[in-house]
């Protein structure tokens, strides 16, 4: 009889571990608050461009309002390293850029060459300089 006790205490211990263990394990995998994709929407909206009929000397003219272009990202928030992933459509062309940002002063700071964005107050704003010169704003999708 006292076998057979030590084996049903044993099989309690033993299923009562693997249950703890595995709600810590399972507990460690979820994502930390905060860290869901959020998809924003919004504009990039040039406002100068390159002078093509000027060969010696980068001239930079106002544009003209031909329409802003659309934007859409789709940021993850994380503690080491939140990324964006950033697509504009313009005419039949999109584009997409990838970035990894850094925490600074509450805000989240993207840079890459010809971009500077920041994320702060649930909006993305920033400028894309290059050929074409350009405001971008970006808010929260609405479902």
């Amino acid at each position: 009889m006292k076998p057979l006790r030590i084996t049903l205490v044993g099989s309690f211990l033993l299923a009562s571990i693997t249950s703890l263990l595995g709600g810590v394990a399972h507990s460690a995998e979820k994502p930390e608050a905060g860290s869901q994709p959020l998809k924003l929407t919004g504009i990039f909206d040039p406002y100068e461009c390159r002078d093509s009929s000027v060969t010696n000397a980068v001239v930079m003219k106002a544009q003209p309002k031909c329409g802003e272009c659309h934007a859409w990202a789709v940021l993850t928030p994380g503690a080491q390293s939140p990324r964006l992933e950033l697509w504009v459509a313009h005419g039949r062309t999109t584009n997409s850029w990838v970035f990894t940002g850094r925490s600074q002063d509450g805000r989240i700071v993207f840079e890459k060459p010809k971009f500077h964005l920041i994320y702060s107050d649930g909006c993305l704003r920033g400028e894309h300089k290059g050929r074409m010169n350009a405001h971008i704003e970006l808010k929260p999708a609405k479902p």
